[in-house]
């Protein structure tokens, strides 16, 4: 595999093009056609975007990606008059890197924004600072720890308001409010929330919502993030701690009652769009910046780059849910930036990474599969590629690989590197040459560190990232 390259990747791909000629397909297995729409006019003009920014929520836990349990009925509705992209991947399994490159769409690798010890550089133009040099007001209501105005991915946001780990029951009120005084403007609303990320503690009545026919946990246990972190760290340790089905079941029952919390909160948010007339002239976007393992392999929390982290949910709804429609090409989260900057006729800064998914959305691209790559800060800097339907997990240190098939196999359990020679081979040359490209366009060394205030790192302990 020395020096192979891809010949055909989309050119206008800055640092990682993802377009394959129809011979280099031809290795992997086909999936799905392109999903065509007519083609409608689109507000190119600045208009109001939202984005809904739900931290640690699995794709395949809501209805609108196949979920039996009704944790997302309004969610599900919203969907349905929303572009609803299928199979859309992180670039990170966590939040520093992951919700980086939703807000700036460039890879870790290229932010830099990766341990706890960086800062997003300030160099590096954000979402927010793009639209309000467009002359839109922005603000950012968000959930802290990691975002945190100290890491500096809130760069561009005229108010950045951090609810200190309280959840949408604090900051909920105080955007829809910002909504309302700003509802004739053109202006950029960013909600983020942690109300899915451990602990797994759902207020009543969501905390009983999903407990039927589920086995009693073990005495004693709570899936809090110190007893989850604990489980995840054990690997390290002389003991590897797993837990057992019943607690494993229990532990996803509560995650599902926190899905459905935000649910209900997103249409409370939705009856207040649909008041102000926003449903007709907003672009509204809901979307994950990671998922959440439950031992599918081996582990908890999120750190791997299996599709139960990786995969996410991503739905834009455009005014008046026009073009609505499922599309099934696989997309990168740092598509959004360049996306909705080509909606609100904004220049795209030079260097952004991601493409616009617009073309997709109108039905104009040329029939072929898209690529997506992710990385991890874990296990020596671990890498994935998806590419059509196969998914391939590479692990850099000891060059091991898996390639699984995400149709067939959705928890990925079967790994078909030993039976798919061709396709692992065209992927990890795929990855060889990302690689090399973002390696020619970082911002790594130039973010700086700060110290965290001791506010911030009390809220990192709530969440179990340090101890």
């Amino acid at each position: 595999m020395d020096g192979f390259r891809p010949t055909a990747l989309r050119p206008r791909r800055r640092a990682a093009g993802r377009r394959l000629t129809r011979g280099l397909i031809a290795l992997v297995a086909a999936a799905g056609g392109l999903s065509c729409a007519p083609a409608d006019p689109l507000p190119r003009r600045p208009h109001p975007i939202i984005i809904i920014d739900v931290d640690t929520l699995r794709a395949d836990h809501l209805g609108c990606y196949g979920y039996a349990r009704p944790t997302s009925p309004n969610i599900d509705a919203f969907a349905r008059e929303a572009v609803l992209f299928e199979w859309a991947f992180s670039q990170a399994p966590n939040t520093p890197p992951s919700q980086t490159s939703i807000l700036t769409g460039l890879y870790p690798s290229t932010h830099g924004m990766v341990y706890d010890e960086d800062r997003v550089p300030e160099e590096v133009v954000t979402l927010a600072e793009a639209l309000a040099a467009h002359g839109y007001r922005t603000a950012g209501f968000h959930d802290g720890g990691y975002m945190s105005d100290v890491f500096r991915i809130g760069q561009g946001f005229e108010l950045y308001d951090d609810s200190k780990g309280q959840g949408l029951a604090a900051s909920g009120p105080r955007a829809i409010e910002w909504l309302r005084a700003h509802a004739e403007e053109s202006f950029l609303l960013f909600v983020h929330t942690y109300d899915t990320h451990t602990p797994y503690a759902p207020k009543p009545p969501f905390d009983a919502m999903f407990m039927d026919g589920v086995p009693e946990p073990t005495a004693g246990f709570s899936p809090d993030s110190e007893t989850m972190e604990k489980i995840r760290l054990s690997k390290y340790t002389d003991t590897l701690l797993t837990l057992p089905p019943n607690d494993i079941a229990y532990a996803i029952a509560l995650y599902d009652g926190e899905i459905r919390f935000v649910d209900t909160w997103f249409g409370e948010l939705w009856s207040v769009i649909r008041e102000l007339g926003l449903d007709r002239r907003a672009t509204v976007v809901v979307l994950s910046d990671h998922g959440e393992e439950f031992q599918e392999h081996g582990s908890v929390l999120h750190e791997k780059l299996y599709a139960t982290v990786t995969r996410i949910p991503l739905m834009i709804r455009l005014p008046g849910g026009r073009l609505a429609q499922p599309v099934s090409e696989v997309v990168e989260s740092i598509d959004l930036m360049p996306t909705l900057l080509e909606l609100a006729g904004s220049p795209v800064p030079g260097g952004v990474q991601g493409s616009s998914l617009l073309p997709l959305i109108i039905g104009q691209e040329e029939n072929g599969l898209h690529v997506a790559f992710s990385e991890s800060p874990f296990f020596g800097r671990n890498r994935a590629v998806t590419l059509g339907r196969h998914h391939l997990i590479l692990t850099r240190k000891g060059s091991s690989a898996e390639l699984y098939e995400l149709v067939a196999d959705p928890l990925e359990q079967h790994d078909l590197a030993g039976e798919r020679p061709p396709e692992l081979e065209v992927m990890i040359g795929l990855q060889q040459g990302w690689e090399e490209r973002v390696a020619d366009s970082t911002y790594a060394s130039s973010g700086g560190a700060a110290p965290l205030d001791p506010e911030t790192l009390e809220q990192l302990r709530r969440l179990g990232y340090i101890r």
